[in-house]
């Protein structure tokens, strides 16, 4: 166990200067993710994640340890998995995350909701990283409400709009990108209709009366 990281209080920025120094470090960070010990191993993944958002080619030899966290009946795993990964894409020159989007994607249909939502949170990430997916992710995106199966369905499609905000100068079929949110200002839910008036005033859609 590395000393430190089983505090709760720590100063991130201390240990990802270590991994920089000594990248063979990560082999110990890793095996930190699979701690019983809850707060040892979110240091670890927080410590991961910002190696994986500043120096994402530190990482990405370990791609194959990450995908297999994607594939756990582990949410805490694949919530792991789906968060670097999504950062990793930023230097995936050798396209191994087309190999694995259905593996990706395919959270999307949990009946619980943190998985789905790191989900739908990354895409906004991969299409800026992987421009050539925006079709494919955006098509999933608006099908959002067939695909997932959980109860949280509103929150869902908030975050989905959050997510469409990050690409939508680079979305191919903006119209239906903005027809999907005009329908959410309907939402039961206060959040996603705020959300949807904030896209559409954003990207000069909302009319004067909010609508």
């Amino acid at each position: 166990m590395l000393s430190g990281l089983e505090n709760k209080d720590i100063n991130l920025d201390i240990y990802v200067k270590k991994i920089y120094e000594e990248p063979d470090l990560i082999s110990q960070y890793l095996e930190g993710l699979l701690s019983k010990n809850e707060t040892y191993r979110y240091n670890c993944f927080k410590v991961l994640y910002i190696i994986s958002e500043k120096k994402p080619e530190m990482l990405y030899s370990h791609w194959d340890f990450f995908i297999n966290h994607l594939k756990s009946e582990n949410d805490y795993h694949k919530m792991s998995g789906v968060l670097i990964i999504a950062n990793l894409t930023s230097v995936d020159t050798k396209d191994k995350f087309l190999k694995v989007f259905d593996i990706f994607y395919e959270n999307l249909k949990s009946k619980k909701t943190i998985v789905p939502i790191y989900v739908v949170k990354s895409s906004g990430k991969i299409v800026n990283f992987k421009p050539n997916l925006e079709e494919k992710i955006t098509d999933l995106l608006l099908n959002i409400e067939k695909i997932y199966q959980g109860k949280q369905i509103e929150l869902v499609k908030s975050t989905t709009i959050e997510s469409f905000s990050e690409f939508f100068n680079k979305a191919k079929n903006k119209q239906k990108i903005i027809n999907f949110v005009k329908k959410q200002l309907d939402s039961v839910n206060p959040k996603t209709r705020k959300t949807s008036k904030e896209f559409l005033s954003r990207w000069g859609e909302l009319d004067q009366d909010g609508c």
